[in-house]
């Protein structure tokens, strides 16, 4: 990019530097900038930090770590929709992790109760994460999984 910096001012410039080297998605050690995620046509900035922010209070490793250990209704949190986990699927596409349909397939890496039988949406997976928290007797089940 041209970043003009007769027309933009050296601050401005600058500034712009600094937010493209910047990490916009973080999966434990692995760090992401908005051209990683553009290099696999992910640009939705906002999902990736929210995803961002998510993974973090899982104490992943790397995004192996998270494909290989951590199931998808661990991010079936408030704030984590199917833009963020869209995200999260450039950047494990990005990383070469799970073939040609790496969601697909971390989704079947970990196919679950709540998950059922078959794929489901994430919002699907949301709603039955949201329904067993209601239910005390699916809540403990669900800790002693995690």
């Amino acid at each position: 990019m041209d970043l003009a910096v007769a027309i933009l001012g050296t601050t401005c410039a600058r500034e712009l530097q600094t937010r493209n080297k910047a990490a916009v998605l973080v999966v434990g050690s692995d760090v992401f900038t908005r051209a990683d995620l553009a290099g696999v046509e992910c640009f939705n900035f906002a999902a990736a930090k929210r995803v961002s922010d998510a993974l973090s209070k899982l104490k992943v490793k790397n995004a192996r770590d998270l494909f290989d250990r951590i199931p998808p209704e661990r991010l079936a949190v408030p704030g984590v929709g199917t833009f963020s986990l869209a995200v999260l699927g450039a950047a494990f596409e990005a990383k070469g992790i799970g073939g040609a349909h790496p969601l697909v397939n971390w989704m079947r890496e970990h196919d679950t109760a709540l998950a059922g039988k078959g794929l489901v949406t994430f919002e699907t997976l949301k709603q039955r994460v949201d329904r067993a928290l209601e239910d005390p007797g699916a809540r403990t089940k669900r800790k002693g999984a995690a």
